[in-house]
């Protein structure tokens, strides 16, 4: 048997279902061996950087793995935003990019990234993810991807690259498929149990203690229920992450939702006056945090933290901590209700916090009420988050919609918000959509974008079509960049025109009409002007079980939403300490 046929006899045997790319030269042979297994289902993409997205989601909501195949040079080079995505939000995908023949490296073919020496990719992909490798004997095809599964998958998950040149590909080979489980490590991380004591005895002490639930959270898998016991049985609040919204239903009395730079009033609040707050699967980024301000959301002289992260490099990476640990989410969650015999006192807390959270119940009516038409951003989340089915799934693109979506919308089932805020990839939800649909067609699936991240990717619209996959796009329509423009004005008091979508010839806002685009793909689109006719629009977009876009225009006289006391706060003074970065300080020059 040929490489190619080996390779695709291991995607059998490790029970691999579905995989994304585009075809290419490089990858000829590997999509001929492909031909003859049909119980493997491939999706073509209009673009490399979508398939990485869509495997990206596929592993988010599935956990396992559905393999991207693209040719070399721009084959390749449009995975790099993607891959790199996945890998600043622990997302394992494996990428298999074709190469010329061994024979020509170094000639500077057609395509080749010779610029230093041969075919070397790698050295691009090395920054952005979690190994990469070049198959260079045909014999080890097999024992490379195993490798490649296993750092994918193990640990803090994220994505690897193997590159194939093209003879290797068709070389012969003979022997058997060794699966991947045969070199996998099969084991949860988990804290020793004088560690986990010590922190049974802090949070037994704390008199206005909160548990702050992360990405890790929301993915490790039973953690979501591990973490609402815990929280019910100890009575202990918790708050989120971004990526974490959701992880306990935002309806139950003691979850406050998302605190940070766009979250809700009642969890910044409450996480600024905690006595300890236990971090789990967070690793305390800039937005979350408003950039390590001291006071704006935390300050470690008043508030003790514990951190518990499956990776060592993420404990007090950005903050001092109390006690940090190394362990698996829903381990920890479980050892802890099994270490402590009694929980905190905290009902005068529990108490306050709900005062905390009917405030701001009450703070935000005004906003998932506006009746004005073109429609709030606020209320088209809101109500969004209403009109989604029980078992849907929503997908948040990058933008002004983010800060709209996060504090306004209720999630109420983890996993049910996908979100990529660490790279922060416009397009990133447009485009990874078709992956939860692949992966689980039975759920609905909504994805709130704004028009300039849609435009970057609209062509996934055709895929959608071709595939019979229906994702809803909801486009929330401003002709602009919105939070670039906002953002520029705050700063400078001016914007360049790029921030905008005008017509040079006349200066009038411009956009594709996106109804009529989606129509011309296949699709159904429609455009909804008026506040009130958003939800039965959106009704009828997820009963038509087609791809379908709704185009929203918005209220461009909203700002911004920032949490209360919080804003983009970019140092900009090089001379100048940024308060809370660390104890040394710049030499006063006074």
């Amino acid at each position: 048997m040929r490489v190619v046929d080996a390779l695709a006899a291991w995607l059998e045997a490790n029970g691999v279902q579905d995989y994304f790319g585009i075809a290419g030269g490089a990858i000829w042979g590997l999509l001929d061996a492909l031909v003859d297994k049909p119980g493997l289902h491939g999706y073509q993409t209009k673009h490399e950087s979508q398939a990485v997205h869509s495997a990206d989601v596929y592993y988010r909501v599935t956990g396992k793995i559905a393999p991207v195949f693209v040719t070399k040079g721009p084959g390749l080079l449009n995975c790099v935003g993607g891959m790199a995505s996945a890998m600043h939000d622990s997302s394992a995908v494996l990428l298999i990019g074709g190469a010329g023949s061994t024979h020509f490296f170094g000639k500077a073919t057609m395509q080749e990234i010779f610029f230093h020496g041969h075919e070397d990719a790698l050295s691009v992909f090395r920054p952005v993810c979690k190994g990469a490798w070049m198959v260079v004997r045909p014999d080890a095809i097999i024992d490379v991807l195993n490798q490649a599964l296993r750092v994918a998958t193990s640990g803090r998950p994220g994505p690897v690259f193997v590159q194939i040149p093209y003879d290797v590909q068709l070389a012969e080979v003979e022997g058997d498929i060794e699966p991947a489980v045969r070199r996998s490590v099969r084991t949860r991380l988990r804290a020793d149990g004088a560690s986990i004591r010590a922190v049974a005895e802090l949070l037994q002490r704390a008199q206005r203690p909160l548990i702050l639930a992360g990405g890790g959270a929301a993915r490790s898998p039973g953690a979501p229920e591990s973490l609402a016991t815990v929280a019910q049985q100890l009575r202990v609040p918790v708050v989120t992450t971004l990526p974490g919204k959701g992880v306990l239903n935002e309806d139950d009395p003691l979850s406050l939702g998302p605190v940070g730079r766009s979250g809700t009033g009642c969890a910044a609040e409450a996480t600024r006056d905690a006595d300890l707050v236990i971090a789990v699967g967070a690793r305390f980024s800039d937005n979350h945090s408003g950039n390590w301000r001291k006071g704006s959301i935390y300050d470690v002289t008043k508030t003790k933290i514990v951190q518990v992260d499956v990776d060592p490099a993420e404990v007090a990476r950005n903050y001092p901590v109390e006690i940090g640990l190394i362990s698996d989410a829903k381990v920890f969650l479980d050892d802890l209700r099994d270490a402590m015999k009694s929980g905190p006192a905290t009902d005068g807390w529990v108490a306050r916090v709900a005062e905390f959270k009917a405030r701001w119940r009450e703070e935000i009516k005004p906003v998932i009420t506006a009746p004005t038409s073109p429609i709030h951003p606020g209320r088209l989340s809101y109500d969004a988050g209403e009109a989604l089915p029980s078992n849907g799934r929503v997908y948040i693109d990058v933008g002004d919609v983010i800060q709209y979506a996060e504090p306004y919308m209720t999630i109420r089932a983890p996993g049910a918000w996908q979100i990529n805020p660490g790279m922060a990839e416009m397009s990133w939800a447009s485009s990874g959509v078709l992956g939860g649909i692949v992966a689980d067609p039975s759920r609905p699936a909504l994805v709130l974008t704004g028009d300039g991240a849609f435009n970057m990717t609209s062509s996934i619209v055709a895929t959608a079509v071709e595939y019979d996959l229906p994702a809803v796009w909801v486009i929330l329509n401003n002709y602009e960049f919105g939070i670039e423009r906002k953002g520029a004005f705050a700063a400078y008091e001016r914007v360049h025109p790029w921030t905008k979508f005008t017509r040079a010839d006349t200066g009038q806002p411009y956009n594709p009409d996106f109804a009529a685009l989606a129509r011309a793909y296949g699709a159904e689109g429609e455009r909804v002007e008026k506040a009130e006719d958003f939800t039965a629009a959106l009704g009828r977009a997820f009963k038509s079980k087609r791809p379908y876009v709704l185009d929203v225009p918005i209220d461009l006289s909203i700002p911004t939403y920032f949490t209360k006391g919080l804003d983009r706060a970019y140092p900009n003074k090089w001379g100048e300490s940024y308060p809370n970065q660390s104890l040394l300080r710049l030499k006063s020059k006074v």
